[in-house]
């Protein structure tokens, strides 16, 4: 029997066929409990570049035609419908919140670039493994660099998302700002006027693109 390959979760079907997959197959959107999934009968691919683009071209193609997409990670599959909807059906509640928080909206992806600040973290002997991880996980999360353009556009981001690279590539930290539709040349202007604030921190800027990084179940 040939599987089921997953592409995403969706809030309900798309009025528009939806095409074709990767593996040239129709794709249907199958309902497992009160969410939507989008499906190839197909298997999973091995992992190359070109899969991975094809898998996020249907992906965006998928986006375009929903008001709410989470999309499912590369080569993720079940072994059949049943087995599709066992698989979700205790995860019901999350995946409407997650569902939710996304619904409208379209991730944009921010690196930052340049002279990283040092980020201090508290330490001392008292503290226990849990409380000096936690302390380094929020260290992570925080990009005071470019904390001019997270203040202009606050009033447009949904939710956000920042992840320092240790150690610092190319780019010093990855920062994704899900962002209504409705509001993308708002925020695009807050943006562009935050951009001559940020000194010597240069931002590149992609987008937009389905929310990949806001697609976890909480």
């Amino acid at each position: 029997m040939t599987p089921l390959y997953l592409y995403a979760l969706v809030d309900r079907p798309p009025r528009r066929p939806l095409g074709q997959g990767m593996a040239r197959r129709p794709l249907s959107v199958l309902r497992a409990g009160k969410v939507w999934v989008v499906v190839e009968h197909a298997s999973a691919p091995a992992v190359t570049a070109k899969k991975l683009v094809a898998h996020d071209r249907v992906v965006r193609r998928i986006a375009a035609m929903v008001t709410a997409i989470l999309p499912l990670r590369f080569a993720s599959t079940a072994r059949d419908s049943a087995a599709l909807k066992a698989l979700l059906a205790p995860l019901a509640e999350p995946i409407g919140r997650a569902l939710a928080r996304v619904s409208g909206c379209v991730q944009f992806t921010l690196r930052a670039a340049g002279r990283a600040t040092r980020q201090p973290t508290r330490s001392s002997r008292k503290e226990g493994p849990g409380t000096r991880w936690l302390a380094r996980r929020m260290a992570r999360e925080r990009v005071p660099e470019i904390a001019a353009l997270t203040e202009e556009t606050r009033p447009f981001v949904r939710a956000v998302r920042m992840e320092r690279q240790e150690p610092p590539r190319d780019h010093f930290a990855t920062v994704y700002h899900l962002v209504e539709r409705s509001a993308v040349p708002a925020w695009r202007a807050a943006v562009a006027k935050a951009l001559p604030r940020l000194g010597s921190v240069h931002v590149t800027m992609t987008g937009p693109w389905p929310p990949y990084a806001f697609a976890e179940l909480s």
